[in-house]
């Protein structure tokens, strides 16, 4: 036993041996009452009472037996712990990291490729493993994805090696190893990868995350290739009716210099023009420029095809076309926002409407709008919905064109916060009853469940729960009876009933919307910081123009669908059901059918998420898909359907020949070596597995768990007490005792 720490009144022991430590820390005072009453209690029985045993060496024993009883009971009831400390021992690990795309077997000799990377994956942990590593076994296209040697098989072939990833991102690979590894003891990480990195951030900038040596083995064919290639359309998403949409081809020809290529562009199958390129010497690349007519609106596949004139064998096929798509619509949504004064809101606002590719903004302030020497004021631009920043404003005139909008039947967002005086706007058209105050105080959002006026993200209240509170004045908020309220205000820990985000719809069918609060430009970016995209925030003030500015839908039964997906995105719809009294339910069964062009259907049924019907297909092959939806409501089948296309990538066949070049870089970059094209690698030589051995440490690190566990949860200890109590009881009874 060891004295650990002395305080005053109170005693911390430590009681060591080959057992694990016991710690006790109680007050003095109540460790010595506890053992002066288990003292007492034993010489009342046994020092200073006459019944019982007469011999003395049976009285000291039952004594003694009832002392230790009874100190055993009062060292538990002081909350005695065991301590119980583990040192584990994480030896050094190898990363094993694959590539896991196509672009590997482009190219001469594809069989001996795969060949060579199946021989790669059997052999190239065994050095490591006989030199007391651990080895793990990573693949990657779009992220890493963790292989355990069951995927593989004892001995894998090389018709398993199925490497399909559409696209080769190394950059997220190497950031996904940081992420997973930064606290591990890693020894060194080999790569097997072309180098052809098509997707994410540069590679170079992530080499030297995980602070360990790269090791890069280099798959794939370095030599220039007969190629004719589709490597770009450059084309917009979205064109306008009766307009022209410009489309740039940019198309590369390998090894066919003097040759002709032609070029052609075709809409839903139907030719629309052909180009003529002649190949020149040194030049293997031309920019293709097309001019194409919007004619009718609807979402339209556009296909660019090269091919050589003479009909030439080229080595790869698969890269000679390119698909997109547009949509011609009949116009683009004009959102004008008017701002008392600069702010950050309105910025953030701008990109949020910006990010819809439907909508423009145009952004002024309302001091533009008066006319000081005429004292007549300026007309707003047209415009299809009005979003007002901290207007009415309590240090500023509201120009007349603004005042004459309110009243009108133009949509309009008001987003008023310490500065505003939204007391001025008319309860009929806002929906809001708002106290006027000149004090300020910052309220957070809390989502309302029961708010059905269209989707919200499924995760928004986890956002709101860290996305830092709006601006807005002290008083009271009222609403009225026809406003559909997204986010109520809370104050502190305090959920109130008072709106923060909400819509209303007049008598008359005026629709408006109102924050009431400024700040919201601090959401984007946190939206930002904890997703690295804007789409929550974009979401939230896109989802509320689309609302303001949408006719009345009595529509019972609605589904929302996307129109265009690459295949590596996943397909996601959501869907709405109204009652009889247009009130949202969840009662009834949606089925949705996909169908994709060879007629071949899939069947789904949505699920209930957040009070809102929710589906979420999965990634879907490229091409083009038809879906149809439907629900049994009051006895009534409701349908509805649509379209929506997959584009493929084919990123991988963009960029042949394999870039080894890239390899030897990131590798200088990390402090490793480039080990050479896996063509020329023997893996049976022990030369490459010396030079990664070499560069690497294997070195143990110790892990030290510490496990505490009450004593008194030990039921063995219990059982003794009860059992040494028995003996002492019967003994005592036996020898004529009480």
């Amino acid at each position: 036993m060891c004295v650990e720490e002395w305080l005053p009144l109170k005693l911390k022991i430590i009681v060591s041996s080959f057992w694990p430590d016991i710690l006790v820390d109680v007050p003095i005072l109540k460790w010595g009452i506890a053992l002066a009453v288990a003292l007492g209690l034993t010489l009342l029985r046994y020092a200073i009472g006459t019944d019982g045993p007469q011999k003395a060496w049976l009285r000291w024993g039952l004594g003694l037996l009832r002392l230790s009883v009874l100190g055993v009971l009062c060292f538990l009831l002081l909350e005695p712990i065991i301590k119980t400390v583990t040192v584990e021992a994480e030896p050094a690990t190898v990363l094993l990291v694959h590539d896991g795309t196509s672009s590997q077997w482009v190219g001469k000799d594809s069989t001996t490729k795969r060949l060579a990377l199946a021989d790669w994956v059997n052999k190239a942990p065994l050095p490591f493993v006989e030199n007391g590593f651990e080895v793990e076994n990573y693949i990657f296209g779009t992220q890493l994805v963790g292989l355990s040697i069951n995927d593989w098989g004892d001995s894998i072939q090389s018709s398993q090696l199925l490497f399909d990833a559409p696209r080769t991102d190394i950059g997220s690979a190497l950031e996904g190893l940081r992420d997973k590894f930064s606290h591990r003891n890693i020894a060194g990480v080999i790569f097997t990868t072309d180098g052809l990195s098509n997707r994410g951030r540069d590679p170079e900038f992530g080499s030297q995350l995980l602070e360990v040596p790269h090791f890069f083995v280099g798959t794939g064919d370095t030599t220039a290739v007969r190629d004719v290639q589709v490597s770009d359309v450059i084309c917009n998403e979205v064109a306008y009716l009766g307009n022209t949409f410009p489309l740039e081809a940019k198309i590369k020809a390998r090894g066919f210099v003097g040759e002709s290529v032609i070029t052609s562009v075709q809409i839903n199958g139907d030719l629309k023009e052909e180009r003529i390129w002649i190949v020149n010497a040194g030049i293997d690349s031309e920019n293709i420029r097309f001019e194409l007519d919007a004619s009718t609106t609807g979402t339209f596949k556009i296909e660019v095809t090269s091919r050589l004139q003479t009909g030439q064998n080229e080595a790869l096929v698969a890269n000679n076309s390119k698909v997109t798509f547009i949509e011609v619509l009949e116009s683009k949504r004009k959102v004008l926002i008017v701002a008392n004064a600069p702010h950050p809101d309105v910025a953030a606002i701008r990109k949020a409407v910006t990010a819809n590719k439907h909508q423009t903004p145009e952004v002024i302030f309302s001091s533009e709008l008066i006319d000081f020497e005429t004292s007549r004021d300026n007309s707003l631009p047209q415009h299809d919905i009005l979003i007002l920043h901290n207007i009415p404003n309590r240090f500023s005139p509201v120009p007349s064109s603004i005042s004459e909008a309110i009243v009108s039947d133009t949509p309009i967002f008001f987003i008023g916060g310490g500065t505003s005086d939204l007391s001025q706007l008319p309860i009929e058209r806002t929906g809001v009853d708002i106290e006027d105050s000149d004090l300020l105080e910052t309220v957070q959002g809390v989502p309302n469940p029961g708010f059905s006026l269209f989707s919200t993200p499924e995760s928004l209240a986890s956002h709101l729960m860290t996305w830092a509170p709006l601006n807005t004045t002290f008083g009271d908020v009222k609403a009225t009876g026809s406003l559909e309220v997204m986010l109520y205000q809370t104050l502190g820990a305090l959920k109130t009933q008072w709106p923060l985000w909400a819509f209303n719809k007049d008598a008359s069918g005026r629709r408006s919307g109102i924050i009431v609060g400024d700040g919201i430009w601090r959401w984007r970016m946190e939206n930002f910081l904890r997703d690295k995209n804007f789409e929550v925030f974009d979401e939230l003030i896109n989802g509320s123009i689309q609302y303001l500015v949408s006719r009345d839908d009595i529509r019972r039964f609605r589904v929302d669908a996307p129109s265009k997906r690459d295949e590596d995105e996943r397909v996601k719809f959501s869907a709405q059901v109204y009652d009889a009294s247009l009130k949202p339910t969840t009662e009834v069964d949606i089925q949705l059918t996909i169908r994709n062009q060879n007629d071949q259907e899939y069947d789904y049924y949505f699920s209930v998420s957040e009070q809102r019907y929710r589906l979420d297909c999965g990634r879907l092959a490229p091409g083009e898909y038809t879906w149809n939806s439907s629900c049994l409501l009051d006895g009534e089948i409701y349908e509805e359907n649509g379209s929506f296309v997959i584009t493929s990538l084919k990123a991988e066949m963009s960029s042949l020949p394999a870039n080894h070049s890239l390899l030897k870089r990131l590798s200088v970059k990390s402090g490793g070596v480039y080990l050479g094209a896996l063509s020329g690698i023997n893996v049976n030589n022990s030369k490459w597995s010396e030079i990664v051995l070499g560069q690497t440490q294997k070195r143990s690190i110790l892990h030290e768990f510490t496990e505490r566990v009450d004593l008194i949860r030990f039921d063995l200890i219990l059982w003794l007490v009860i059992v040494a109590m028995s003996i002492e009881w019967v003994v005592r009874r036996r020898q004529g005792g009480y």
